[in-house]
């Protein structure tokens, strides 16, 4: 199961958005997709129409339930659409985090999160985690159970300012949960202006190639949406802002690649190339190859480097 973590500790950068309509594109692509909702805010349930009041069981209650045959999969989960279900959060998430609470004192609390996706990998094809706008247990949770990480960036001068303080910081969580981790930076919230411009040409320069082609723009009808608790492909179709979520989902997989063990990184690849490699752990790079992202063979498989 493909696993997009979507994070970033700075609020209002359009994660909520990000996830709940990703989520939904690959429903419609009639992928079986799993949304989890790991901010105690509860803005998913919020954004699909899911009364906070009628939720029993949250994504909280299935980390720290026994993950053994007696795991209900179903009771924490809603049906939304067609291949769209959603583990919702509710405000009782944020005791998680707190000292003492029955998720600090698991030995394995920094993987619980993984352990329930164990649990549902048969059950679905993409599963997207909107993550808190900290970085916590809840989000070292998320980042260990993905298989990616997307970082959603407005073009705004504040935001730009702080991305790299976001990339170090999710570095930092990578190299501590000592996994591979592929990680792309999502223009958002982009506003047609020349400063948005400029800045969004900075972002590129600043961490290509990690920054996708894509770009959400501000729309409104994003806004409408959510507020009546609909995804943009169902509440507007053929809208500017659909189109622009259907090109992130169709660069996403035009990206992706089954993981593999790494084959070779060559050291002359260039140096950006080779971190981004290192990173992902399943690209094979040869020396001047402008391919990111794919997987290239090398002339002979069995002479592997790590």
């Amino acid at each position: 199961m493909r696993t997009f973590a979507i994070v970033n500790q700075k609020g209002g950068c359009g994660k909520t958005t990000t996830s709940i309509n990703l989520a939904a594109m690959y429903a419609r692509r009639g992928l079986r997709t799993l949304l989890i909702d790991m901010d105690p805010q509860a803005h998913c349930a919020a954004g699909l129409g899911v009364p906070e009041e009628q939720i029993e069981k949250h994504i909280g209650d299935a980390m720290i339930a026994p993950h053994d045959e007696s795991f209900e999969k179903d009771a924490y989960l809603w049906e939304i659409t067609r291949n769209l279900h959603l583990a919702p959060s509710t405000m009782m998430l944020t005791a998680l985090e707190a000292p003492g609470s029955v998720l600090q004192n698991m030995p394995d609390r920094d993987c619980r999160l993984e352990s329930v996706l164990k649990l549902w990998e048969g059950d679905f094809d993409r599963c997207v985690i909107d993550c808190p706008p900290n970085i916590g247990l809840l989000t070292y949770n998320a980042l260990r159970a993905a298989t990616e990480a997307l970082i959603p960036v407005e073009t705004g001068y504040f935001s730009l300012r702080g991305a790299r303080r976001q990339r170090k910081t999710v570095d930092a969580l990578i190299a501590r949960i000592g996994k591979p981790l592929p990680c792309w930076i999502i223009p958002s919230i982009h506003r047609s202006s020349p400063l948005a411009r400029t800045l969004l040409q900075r972002l590129r320069e600043s961490f290509d190639p990690e920054v996708a082609p894509t770009v959400i723009r501000d729309h409104e009808t994003l806004r409408e949406a959510a507020s009546f608790g609909q995804p943009v492909c169902d509440f507007a179709p053929d809208s500017e802002a659909e189109r622009d979520f259907e090109a992130l989902a169709q660069w996403l997989e035009d990206i992706y690649a089954p993981p593999v063990p790494i084959v070779e990184v060559a050291s002359e690849s260039g140096g950006r190339a080779a971190e981004l490699a290192r990173r992902v752990g399943t690209l094979s790079l040869t020396q001047g190859s402008p391919v990111i992202g794919r997987i290239i063979p090398t002339e002979d498989k069995d002479d592997t480097k790590l």
